[in-house]
């Protein structure tokens, strides 16, 4: 006979929240907490829409344990609750069944419990649609790697990495390579750099390093230059984006 403790124990397990190998998160909500530089409440959205058969909602509220939420998303406890405030100040427009548009805050509220070591997240009724019914195809979708995300610390890393899963989810007779033009690159990123030079030692070099080092999408890039026009330095025209994979997170190639 089947101990008790090992049945309770092995339902548990069971029941362990996690985030699957690829998900989809909504471009809308992706660029509403790129824009407020809200780290925490992408990382949130990408739980909330990578683990929405496993969620559940009561008034749209969710329970967590908070030792395991900082797990899933890759932060600490101070650091999400340093967070939590600038979370729910973010918004984002939707339109719903009938055409109408609206502007609602995806996460609404949040209260501890049990000292502390729960957590209670509302979100709205809106962004719970985006996190639980993907299938009906109201918003564009990213498709990305949950843990290429997860491990990344910067709002520009995150960015570049979404774009790489854009870039690796091309048909599998062409490239996996993309050329940008600065201004292309600075709507994408929300930055507004005068220079290619500029834009590389402030968002591709740092942005790279992190990806390289961090995830098994990488990329290498080359800025091109515009026919050659005399002396001096080079003017760019565009850069070149070629994706990487790697055999492991310290950048071995395959």
């Amino acid at each position: 006979m089947t101990d008790f403790y090992e049945l309770m124990k092995k339902e548990k397990e069971e029941k362990k929240l996690y985030l699957p190998k690829t998900l989809d998160i909504a471009n809308n909500l992706f660029l509403a907490y790129i824009k407020n530089n809200n780290l925490v409440g992408l990382k949130l959205a990408i739980l909330f829409s990578g683990a929405r058969g496993q969620i559940k909602y009561v008034d749209n509220k969710s329970k967590f344990n908070v030792d395991v939420l900082c797990d899933l998303l890759q932060i600490n406890k101070n650091q999400l609750s340093t967070n939590l405030k600038k979370v729910t100040n973010v918004h984002f427009s939707f339109v719903d069944d009938k055409g109408n548009a609206g502007y609602t805050t995806p996460i609404h509220s949040y209260k501890y419990e049990n000292r502390n070591k729960d957590i209670y997240i509302e979100i709205s009724s809106e962004a719970k649609s985006l996190f639980t019914e993907l299938e009906k195809g109201k918003y564009s979708f990213n498709q990305a790697n949950a843990a290429n995300l997860m491990n990344l610390k910067h709002k520009h890393s995150i960015r570049m990495q979404l774009l790489l899963e854009q870039i690796n989810n091309f048909d599998k007779n062409i490239g996996k390579r993309k050329r940008y033009t600065l201004e292309q690159l600075n709507g994408y990123f929300g930055v507004k750099y005068k220079t290619y030079y500029e834009f590389e030692r402030k968002i591709i070099k740092p942005v790279q390093e992190e990806i390289n080092s961090s995830s098994k999408l990488g990329f290498i890039y080359q800025l091109i230059d515009e026919a050659p026009n005399g002396s001096g330095r080079p003017k760019i025209k565009e850069i070149i984006i070629d994706l990487v994979n790697q055999k492991n997170v310290q950048g071995r190639l395959l």
